[in-house]
């Protein structure tokens, strides 16, 4: 009989514990869903809408060129304009555009912090058009054509935003179309330094949403625990 109920008890302890585990497990594997604190635009030639594309990158997909904006204060975002030493040799960023929403222009400014300085860096709404029919932006930064001031390979350029209520998903706004038609894209560069130049359009790389537990799988973990603790108080 005390075998038995030794056997019964310890059986006991490892159905609790297994319990206990499997709603901690089904807890750990919920997604902790947070609002995103950048927001970051990518350039290859697969984006080019005026102009001859360099002939490097070979692959059009390949990004050389990305716009990343950070939250990094209250009301202030961080700008790092970079160019990636995949572009063809000589090459260099001229001119970048791009769109900020549900601000106040007249509060909007940008404040230069590190790497190359550009020539203008200025804002309005929907006051600076892309060539051909890259559409109206809102901000504009251009830099030198010939050194020292190029945005060539490997180079960055760093600005700070500041707006009321400002975040970087502010810059998650389409242009507006000119009247050609052409437009509505979150931001374009203009590429030169080599035989021939090209305005690219920019993209927002794909955003991999996690998929939330189904509620029963979270129900079942939260009653596996619960069970675990009254038996605990029980024993």
């Amino acid at each position: 009989m005390t075998t038995h109920l030794q056997a019964g008890r310890r059986f006991g302890q490892v159905s609790r514990t297994l319990k206990g585990l499997t709603g901690a497990l089904l807890l750990a594997s919920i997604p902790v869903l947070s609002q995103a604190a950048t927001f970051t635009i990518n350039f290859d030639n697969a984006g080019a809408f005026s102009g001859t594309p360099p002939s490097q990158p070979a692959d059009p997909n390949a990004v050389y060129a990305t716009a990343t904006f950070q939250d990094t204060g209250a009301n202030e975002v961080t700008l790092t304009m970079s160019v990636m030493n995949n572009i063809l040799s000589g090459a260099y960023v001229n001119d970048w555009y791009f769109n900020v929403a549900g601000v106040n222009f007249n509060q909007l400014t940008e404040t230069f912090v590190s790497g190359v300085q550009a020539l203008t860096a200025t804002d309005s709404s929907n006051a600076y058009k892309a060539d051909g029919t890259g559409g109206m932006f809102d901000v504009y930064f251009g830099f030198a054509t010939s050194n020292p001031g190029q945005l060539a390979a490997g180079a960055t350029s760093v600005y700070k935003f500041t707006g009321n209520g400002l975040t970087a998903n502010s810059f998650n706004s389409l242009s507006v179309p000119d009247n050609g038609g052409g437009g509505n894209y979150v931001g374009a560069v203009h590429v030169q330094g080599y035989s021939s130049s090209v305005w690219l359009y920019g993209n927002p790389p794909p955003v991999r949403v996690p998929e939330p537990v189904p509620l029963g799988l979270l129900g079942l973990g939260m009653l596996g625990i619960a069970i675990s603790r009254r038996q605990k108080k029980r024993s």
